[in-house]
């Protein structure tokens, strides 16, 4: 388990774990990040927001919000 902050650009991850306040947990779900959810890496945060796809959607989050998601790398 490793926070989404350290993957890199092309990872295909499961999110196992948000560690957060009720509001922050809530506000990632409704965008559809929640724990058990496959994503993927589009942008690894070198030259900006972190840029993640989850299926067709694609979500842009800061740093400090990709190191309090956690993530296992899907083989």
């Amino acid at each position: 388990m490793i926070p989404l902050s350290m993957a890199r650009q092309g990872e295909r991850l499961r999110v196992l774990r948000i560690s957060g306040g009720k509001g922050f947990v809530q506000r990632l779900a409704e965008m559809g990040l929640y724990p058990g959810v496959e994503i993927e890496i589009i942008s690894d945060g070198s030259k900006g927001p972190f840029i993640i796809g989850i299926g067709l959607s694609r979500i842009g989050l800061g740093f400090g919000m990709a190191k309090r998601i956690f993530v296992e790398t899907l083989s």
